[in-house]
Order: C-alpha cells, then sequence, then structure tokens
C-alpha cells in the first residue's frame, strides 16, 4: 500500500480494536466481512465508496442506505470512519475492512481460549489446497458460493471450530482476485500477529519431523527476537538445506542457492 492507504490503514484498525474491545467481536466480525463480500463483486459500489472526490457524508450516506438491514451497526459505523478515509487504490478499502473484519474473528477465537487451534487450522486447509490440485481448482473456479460452501462443510463440519469455516468460506467464496491459499495465508499473518508472532515462509527439500520443525521454529525465534510461526512448503528443488522469508527479510541456505551463486560468479 501507498502511505496515504497505510495512514488509512491504520486508523481503521484502530477503529476496529476500539470496536472489539466494547462489543460482540465474533459478530462485528462477520458483519464487516459480509459487507466486504457484496463490495468483492460490485466494482462500481466500492469505486463509488473509495472516490476521494466525493464527500465523506454522501458516502457513508450510501453505505447505509444499503447496508443498515445487511449488517451489524459496530460493522457499518467502522465503514462509515473507512470510507472516509483517502485511499490510493480503489481495493485498499476493500482490504482494509477485509483485514478488520479478520481481525475481529481472531480476536473472538483469542476469547475463547481458540485462537491457536484456528491459527493451526486455516494454515493446514491452505497447505491442503496447495498439495490437493483437485480442491484447489474446485475453489478457485467459478462455482457458485453455495457449491463451494458445500464442499467446505463436507470436509471441515465436525473437524475444525466454527472460526476457522467462516475464514475459509470468506476466502474461497470471495477470494477479491487471490487464489484461496494465498487468501488463506494473509489470513494466517493476521491470526499470527493478534498472537504477536510473525509467520516465517519455510521451504525445505523434504518434510520435517515434529521435532525438527521445534527445533527450526525456536531458533529462527531467537535469531529474528521475536515468536515465529512457521509456513512449511516442501520443493525438492532446493535440494537441500532452508529457505526462509520474514515479511520482506530472505535467509537463504539452500545447496541450489549456493550452486546459483556459483553459476553467477563464473558466468562474470
Amino acid at each position: 500500500m501507498l502511505q496515504s492507504s497505510r495512514l488509512s490503514l491504520q486508523a481503521v484498525l484502530e477503529s476496529a480494536n476500539a470496536e472489539i474491545s466494547h462489543g460482540d467481536a465474533r459478530e462485528f466480525g462477520k458483519g464487516e466481512l459480509a459487507i466486504v463480500a457484496v463490495l468483492a463483486e460490485n466494482v462500481a459500489l466500492r469505486k463509488a465508496l473509495a472516490d476521494s472526490s466525493e464527500s465523506a457524508e454522501k458516502k457513508q450516506q450510501l453505505l447505509r442506505t444499503l447496508f443498515s438491514t445487511r449488517t451489524t451497526e459496530p460493522a457499518l459505523r467502522l465503514s462509515e470512519l473507512a470510507v472516509g478515509q483517502r485511499w490510493a487504490r480503489t481495493q485498499d478499502l476493500v482490504t482494509s475492512l477485509e483485514v478488520a473484519g479478520v481481525t475481529a474473528i481472531a480476536a473472538a477465537a483469542q476469547a475463547s481460549g481458540q485462537l491457536g487451534q484456528v491459527e493451526e487450522e486455516v494454515f493446514r486447509f491452505a497447505r491442503l489446497c496447495e498439495s490437493e490440485h483437485e480442491l484447489a481448482r474446485a475453489l478457485d473456479s467459478d462455482a457458485s458460493a453455495s457449491t463451494k460452501r458445500a464442499l467446505i462443510a463436507d470436509l471441515l463440519a465436525g473437524k475444525a471450530q466454527a472460526d476457522t469455516i467462516t475464514l475459509i468460506e470468506q476466502a474461497a467464496v470471495y477470494p477479491r482476485g487471490l487464489r484461496v491459499a494465498m487468501a488463506l495465508d494473509q489470513y494466517s499473518d493476521i491470526l499470527a500477529a493478534r498472537q504477536q508472532r510473525s509467520v516465517a515462509d519455510v521451504t525445505v527439500a523434504k518434510p520435517l519431523s515434529e521435532v525438527q520443525t521445534q527445533k527450526l521454529t525456536a531458533a529462527l525465534s531467537a535469531s529474528y527476537g521475536r515468536d515465529l510461526v512457521l509456513n512449511v512448503q516442501v520443493d525438492p528443488e532446493v535440494i537441500g538445506g532452508v529457505r526462509v522469508q520474514v515479511g520482506d527479510e530472505m535467509m537463504s541456505s539452500t545447496v541450489a542457492d549456493r550452486l546459483a551463486e556459483v553459476q553467477r560468479k563464473l558466468a562474470k
């Protein structure tokens, strides 16, 4: 995001945290995601609401006309604040509301002692989408919302937390141009942030054992000076070693990378 959108996102999240602390976080989050669902499918509406040349009052009036009977009052209040901000891109407005909604769901799960489990389930489902290509094709397709929800229910009913299913359905039905696995990875970052942890994307040549995962988690957390959640992906092409990315920081010690470095030097 550009600076104007980052500042606006910060204002939205500060307001969202205030709503979370004074009300029903889960209902607030679902209400916000309901607004995101409508905006995700209506280009003209989201452009109108993000239009900086239009007055905040007019945009807020439009919001209330459209959503007063379709969402919760806290979600509507936050959305009114959001459309009054300046956004560099139309999508940044929708992203801010989605981040607020997922943050609220994360807060609700945290309050009920289920945040860690929800985070783990969302992470594992994202990895399942990456390894099971038929599932990914089904969820990334243009299939109807009811078809996707039915598939998710078949897979997860009675096996995952309700908050997990809410987030997976949101990512699958309203992906906003992203693959479902990628959308869920973004949600994972928000869930991790709620626990004041960061996500480390780790690529290895072969699956890690539980002991190896624990040791790598401890080593990386110590190295980065904060708790990390590992998002481990297997890629035989790395040959050996490990590649780690935390935000914009990349750490690599794979054989493939060392060979590539040698080839670059020989080519000079």
